[in-house]
């Protein structure tokens, strides 16, 4: 398992790091971004004895394939998610891939502000079970290799970030938001669920302030963060609110160090948290998280 996710990750990894050095391109110009997020999570929000890393990996790749209006462009995309962890339930191991295809309908339109960075997407994706425990029902081949439509809408943005705008004052506030609107025809978990077939929506802004750098170049950043998700169906791991502080380290913010051209490793991050839950609706057994690892992007 491990091995082929490496492949998989390194084979987009290559992709998107060719698609930013195709800029040049005017028409069917490739776009692409990789997210890897890994950490030790106290708890999953689900159950108290979880206790254990849990990685995942959100890749995408695709081409500018005609205009529409002011700067939108009908964008078809390749798309991959992996998750994997020493937790071997089915749901902690798997990889979704499939195709999809958006439109940033405000791009171009300054007045808009960051507005603009919102999609509008469409994606039909499989999925491949990596692992299995002994524990979970999984026992039809046919259960295997669901098919999940998606539609939706999503906004990532960043507010007062290194490798976009020039940051001069160390103590400036930053910010980040990702946030997720989207139907669904399923959670591939229906084996033990009625059909999912319904809405799910995350909301998970951060925002911190640039704290002192040490040596040029290693940033500390305390910040303040909430992950909340909200659906159609009434269970606690979707619809609670995780909600607390944290810090994290960008070892290589500047971009140089020690005479290095480091700039591809401007957005890695060290992190830990520590976090508060509450319930939207039935209450759950878990009152605090703590999580502690790395994240980085490349292209998003």
């Amino acid at each position: 398992m491990a091995g082929r996710t490496s492949r998989t990750l390194l084979m987009i990894l290559f992709l998107t790091l060719l698609s930013t050095a195709a800029h040049s391109f005017t028409f069917l110009q490739p776009w692409g971004y990789v997210w890897l997020n890994g950490a030790h999570y106290k708890t999953n929000l689900e159950s108290e004895k979880f206790d254990s890393d849990l990685t995942r990996i959100e890749a995408k790749l695709g081409v500018d394939l005609f205009p529409l209006w002011a700067g939108a462009k009908l964008q078809p995309y390749f798309a991959y998610y992996g998750v994997s962890s020493a937790d071997r339930h089915s749901w902690n191991n798997n990889e979704v891939s499939g195709f999809g295809v958006q439109v940033m309908p405000l791009l171009g339109m300054n007045e808009m502000g960051w507005l603009q960075d919102l999609k509008i997407f469409y994606e039909s994706l499989t999925i491949n079970w990596t692992s299995q425990d002994e524990d979970t029902p999984w026992d039809k081949p046919e259960d295997n290799h669901e098919t999940d439509t998606r539609f939706g809408m999503e906004i990532w943005h960043e507010w007062n970030q290194p490798g976009q705008y020039t940051v001069e004052n160390r103590r400036m506030l930053w910010g980040e938001l990702w946030t997720n609107l989207s139907h669904r025809t399923t959670n591939f978990g229906s084996v033990w669920e009625d059909d999912f077939d319904t809405y799910l929506f995350y909301f998970q802004p951060r925002v911190g302030v640039y704290l002192f750098k040490l040596f040029n170049s290693i940033s500390l950043e305390p910040y303040f963060k909430m992950d909340a998700v909200a659906s159609g169906k009434d269970v606690t791991y979707y619809n609670n609110v995780a909600y607390g502080i944290g810090l994290r380290v960008r070892p290589f913010m500047a971009g140089y160090f020690f005479g290095l051209d480091l700039r591809v490793l401007r957005k890695l991050k060290l992190f830990i948290e520590t976090l508060s839950v509450s319930y939207l609706r039935e209450r759950g057994e878990i009152d605090h998280d703590l999580r502690f690892g790395v994240d980085f992007n490349i292209g998003r």
